[in-house]
């Protein structure tokens, strides 16, 4: 399928979207009537499931992470505390409600950079491929397996963000007032015990 059949594939997929939700809204009207199934989530996984993260992406260093006792570690490129702004994004995408989709068999896919991908993502060993954006509305071409969904495009900026970025900085690189946070137990800051965690990270 071309770039411009699919587009046109999408312009009558949003049609027909917005023709199921006049028929929910008829529903509410007329008890009786069957609404329309719910979009299930990308993976039968939720986030707090996942415990391995691996990236592959062309032209730049290879990501992997560990969960740990609650927290998110890197183990590549380099090894510490990962960044918790960045890496809890990452596995809610699993949970993410993407539509429309397609069979791949439908597709061309090399026109929509999935074969190959731009970036190859696994969420506990669940291999998701990312294509090119969609020129309708931006959203982002994702493969599992049989099926190509459009989902938003929140996850590959982050995905290909610099490595560095994914790791917690050192304790010595942060201000003294947020030293003492840090290594306050009753702090809410979300990176209780570091200094504990720094030195299991070097063993």
């Amino acid at each position: 399928m071309t770039v411009d059949a699919l587009t046109r594939r999408y312009g009558i997929n949003l049609g027909l979207l917005g023709l199921a939700g006049g028929l929910a809204a008829l529903a509410l009207i007329e008890p009786g009537l069957e609404p329309p199934p719910a979009i299930p989530p990308l993976l039968e996984l939720t986030a707090e499931r996942i415990e391995h993260i691996a990236v592959e992406r062309s032209g730049q260093e290879r990501l992997a992470f560990e969960r740990r006792d609650g927290h998110w570690w890197m183990i590549a490129p380099e090894r510490g505390l990962a960044n918790p702004v960045l890496i809890r994004p990452i596995p809610r995408l699993a949970e993410a409600h993407c539509a429309p989709s397609y069979a791949v068999a439908q597709l061309d896919l090399p026109r929509l950079r999935l074969d190959p991908p731009r970036l190859r993502l696994w969420l506990n060993g669940r291999e998701i491929h990312f294509g090119d954006t969609a020129p309708t509305d931006g959203q982002r071409y994702l493969r599992i397996g049989e099926t190509v969904h459009l989902c938003p495009d929140r996850w590959y900026p982050l995905l290909t963000s610099a490595a560095a970025g994914f790791l917690m900085k050192p304790l010595e690189d942060f201000p003294k007032h947020l030293k003492r946070v840090i290594n306050d137990p009753a702090a809410s800051c979300g990176v209780l015990g570091y200094q504990r965690t720094q030195q299991a990270a070097g063993n």
